[in-house]
């Protein structure tokens, strides 16, 4: 995560661990690392080491792509020295839009695909 020049970080919007496999493709299609704000992370979705935030890691990367991140304080932390960020949330008020250079207020499981799609266009 401390090298990476883009970051896909998934939230507890995921819904699940089966639904992270859109994570995944997305990070493969912009050349990103997978990372994750704390609720995946204490659901056991992801491993530890990938959690980003005030006790996870910090990151700055060039681009942060924040996919169903609420966009809470200890996250932020964690990722507020990011190049650009992108959120993308079905919740127009969420926090994370705060922080974000562009927002995507949208159903992530609509949203991830097509983005994923474009981009490997």
């Amino acid at each position: 995560l401390d090298d990476a020049d883009v970051v896909v970080a998934v939230g507890r919007g995921i819904d699940g661990e089966d639904n992270l496999d859109l994570i995944f493709d997305l990070a493969d299609a912009v050349g990103g690392t997978v990372a994750a704000s704390s609720p995946p992370v204490k659901r056991g979705w992801l491993p530890a080491d990938r959690q980003v935030g005030q006790s996870g890691a910090t990151v700055a990367p060039d681009v942060y792509l924040a996919v169903g991140i609420s966009g809470a304080a200890q996250h932020l932390a964690g990722m507020c020295d990011s190049d650009t960020v992108v959120a993308i949330n079905s919740d127009p008020t969420a926090p994370i839009f705060d922080a974000a250079d562009y927002g995507v207020v949208g159903d992530l499981f609509d949203v991830v695909p097509a983005l994923s799609a474009a981009v490997g266009e």
